[in-house]
């Protein structure tokens, strides 16, 4: 969707996300140096939330179930929220263009945001990510947030809240998902924490493989730093050439009974919301 031919109406009534592309201009009123090139490849806006999502492309993990393996745009449009309940058929393609930040702050300039969302793969890679942050926190006055799975830390000045993904405690289970340990991971969380940044975690519900055992155990990890940081039990979704199937109601209820066993705010996606 091309802003230039959308009136202004017609975005602010829209309840769902949908995506945006580069809009015709030669010229920007933001920087006058040579734009730096970024990782984002994808942008969405929903205009009831007054939020945006910067989707960023590359990643430190190699999840075996990443959803970017299915689709690597925004889940949330309205053309793809029925991928959610499908079977991967094939490996999406990785995106052919990305966008400078000029590119960026033209997109963003006339829209009506409250919120971004430096999302996607793993944003944290992208060494214009802190500059681009402080320029949205400049223009827009927004509040800044920074889904991660923290392995790697970035100058985070103009990130006001972290949603860090934390796929397993078990070091080995980790590796066997991602590729990689979990010690930096663990060690940055704490880090983050002792600095006072805002945090929120996020794991993913598993069967046969990241089951309620381990979300128990995550959620025992995060009280050690403190019960009271918000912990998100997500329902695995099928992407990639897995076997594993997606949690029922009764596991994901289980596994949010087993977390707060620890927190004291848990949220679990039961999977029928519609």
């Amino acid at each position: 969707m091309n802003l230039s031919d959308t009136s202004k109406e017609s975005l602010v009534n829209r309840s769902m996300p949908f995506e945006l592309s580069m809009l015709n201009e030669k010229t920007s009123n933001y920087i006058l140096k040579p734009s730096p090139q970024t990782n984002i490849y994808h942008i969405s806006y929903t205009p009831q939330t007054k939020e945006v999502s910067l989707f960023f492309w590359g990643c430190n993990f190699c999840c075996l179930g990443c959803l970017s393996k299915k689709e690597i745009r925004n889940y949330l449009l309205p053309e793809n929220i029925h991928l959610f309940g499908e079977d991967s058929v094939e490996i999406a393609q990785s995106p052919e263009q990305f966008l400078n930040i000029s590119d960026v702050l033209r997109i963003l300039k006339d829209l009506d945001i409250q919120t971004v969302l430096f999302e996607g793969q793993e944003p944290s890679l992208d060494s214009s990510l802190p500059e681009l942050a402080k320029l949205i926190h400049s223009e827009f006055k927004t509040q800044n947030i920074l889904c991660s799975n923290i392995n790697k830390l970035i100058s985070l000045d103009d990130i006001d809240r972290i949603q860090l993904s934390l796929k397993a405690i078990t070091d080995s289970l980790h590796m066997s998902y991602t590729g990689k340990s979990n010690k930096s991971v663990l060690h940055n969380f704490k880090k983050l924490y002792m600095a006072g940044k805002d945090l929120s975690i996020t794991s993913v519900l598993i069967p046969d493989y990241i089951e309620q055992d381990e979300i128990e155990k995550i959620s025992k990890f995060i009280s050690n730093i403190d019960r009271d940081l918000p912990f998100n039990i997500l329902p695995y979704f099928k992407a990639g050439k897995n076997q594993w199937r997606c949690p029922n109601t009764n596991e994901m209820e289980a596994a949010e009974l087993a977390a707060k066993k620890y927190l004291s705010t848990v949220y679990a996606w039961r999977g029928n919301e519609k």
